[in-house]
C-alpha cells in the first residue's frame, strides 16, 4: 500500500581533465599550458619532442623549424608571452652539447615587430642567456650579449628580459654579480640612449623583492643607484626626448624606497641606507633627477616600506634644502603656482 521508495537524485561524477603541462608548451590545440611555481621555472627542459627535435637541428644550422615552432607556442601577440616556454628552452639549450652561440646570437638579432609571433624569438634568446649564466657556461659570452636585450625599443622584449633576469638573480650569487655588471655597463656603454636603455631595465629588476632578497651587498646597490642618478643628472635637456631616459626616471623612484627600506634601520640611529638617500637629496640639483626622488621619498609613507615619518621628514628636508633659489623671492606668492610645479616635494 505503500509507494515505491524515492531515491535521491544521482550526483553525476566528471573525470577532471589531465593537468596541462606547466612547462610552457601547448597542446595539439594549441591550448596555453598551465604556468608552473615562480620559483620552478627555468628549472625544467622542453617535454614536446618535436621541439627537442627542431632544437637540435638549429644546433646543426638548420634554424627555420625551431622559429616556426617558438613563434607558433610562444603566445604572441599577447599582453604577456609565453615565459615558461621561454624559460624551458633556455633550460634546455643550456645543457645541449656543441656550440649554442650561433644559434643564441641569430635569435638576438631578430628584428621582428612587437606585433608579430616572431617577437618570441629574442625573448627565448633572453632566457637562453640567463640559463648559460646560470650553468656557469660561456658566461663571458652570455654577460656581453644581455645589454643588447636590456635596451631592446620594443616592450615585449623587455618584459622577456626582466623576467629572464628575475630568475636568474633569484639564484645564490647572481643578485651581487647582477648589481656588479650593472656598474660596469654604465662605464663601459658609450651611447647614452642605450646606456639609459639598460639602466632603465635594470634599475627595475634589482627592485623586485624577489632579487631584494638574495641581494648579499646592499652598499653595492646603493653605489649602482647612485651611479644612475649622477648619469641622469648629466643628461642635456635634449635627453627628454629619448624614451629610454624616460624609463630611467620612472624606474628610479621604486628602485630608490626599495634600496632605503632593504637596508634596514638600527635601533637608535640612522640607517646607513637612509643616510645615503639623504646624501643624494642634498646634492640633487637636476630638476627631473629632483622630481625621481621626491616620488621616491612619497613611496617611503607607504606602509609597505616601514619607514618612519620621521625618516621622511628628513628626506624631505634635504631635498627641500639642495633646491636652487628663486631667482626674485619676492615675486612668489604661496597658491598661486600652476600644477605639480607649486610643489617642490611631494
Amino acid at each position: 500500500m505503500y509507494g515505491a521508495p524515492v531515491m535521491p537524485p544521482r550526483k553525476e561524477t566528471r573525470t577532471p581533465p589531465p593537468a596541462p603541462d606547466a612547462r610552457g608548451e601547448r597542446g595539439e590545440r594549441g591550448e596555453r599550458g598551465e604556468r608552473g611555481e615562480r620559483g620552478e621555472r627555468g628549472e625544467r627542459g622542453l617535454k614536446s619532442e618535436a621541439l627537442k627535435q627542431a632544437l637540435a637541428a638549429a644546433l646543426q644550422g638548420r634554424r627555420a623549424n625551431l622559429e616556426v615552432l617558438l613563434a607558433r607556442h610562444g603566445g604572441m601577440p599577447a599582453p604577456r608571452p609565453n615565459l615558461e616556454l621561454a624559460a624551458a628552452f633556455g633550460t634546455e639549450l643550456a645543457s645541449a652539447p656543441g656550440d649554442v652561440l650561433p644559434l643564441l646570437e641569430h635569435l638576438t638579432r631578430s628584428d621582428a615587430a612587437p606585433d608579430t609571433a616572431e617577437i618570441f624569438l629574442p625573448i627565448a634568446a633572453a632566457y637562453g642567456w640567463s640559463a648559460l649564466i646560470r650553468t656557469r657556461r660561456d658566461t663571458a659570452a652570455a654577460w656581453e650579449a644581455l645589454p643588447e636585450l636590456l635596451a631592446d625599443e620594443r616592450a615585449p622584449v623587455r618584459l622577456g628580459v626582466r623576467d629572464a633576469l628575475v630568475q636568474l638573480a633569484g639564484q645564490p650569487g647572481q643578485a651581487d654579480r647582477l648589481v656588479a655588471r650593472g656598474l660596469a655597463w654604465l662605464t663601459d656603454i658609450e651611447d647614452r640612449d642605450p646606456r639609459f636603455g639598460v639602466a632603465a631595465l635594470l634599475t627595475d629588476v634589482l627592485a623586485d623583492k624577489t632579487v631584494l632578497a638574495n641581494l648579499g651587498d646592499a652598499a653595492a646597490l646603493r653605489a649602482y643607484l647612485s651611479a644612475v642618478l649622477a648619469d641622469a643628472s648629466l643628461a642635456p635637456r635634449t635627453a627628454s626626448r629619448m624614451e629610454s631616459y624616460r624609463r630611467v626616471l620612472a624606474a628610479l623612484p621604486r628602485a630608490l624606497a626599495a634600496a632605503v627600506s632593504h637596508g634596514g634601520a638600527p635601533t637608535g640611529g640612522a640607517s646607513a641606507a637612509e643616510a645615503w638617500l639623504v646624501e643624494e637629496c642634498g646634492r640633487a640639483t637636476h630638476p627631473p633627477v629632483r622630481d625621481a626622488l621626491s616620488s621616491a621619498i612619497a613611496q617611503l609613507r607607504l606602509p609597505a616600506h616601514g619607514q618612519g615619518a620621521g625618516v621622511v621628514s628628513g628626506l624631505r628636508k634635504a631635498l627641500q634644502q639642495s633646491a636652487k633659489p628663486p631667482r626674485d623671492p619676492t615675486l612668489i606668492r604661496p597658491g598661486l603656482g600652476r600644477g605639480k610645479r607649486s610643489r617642490p616635494i611631494k
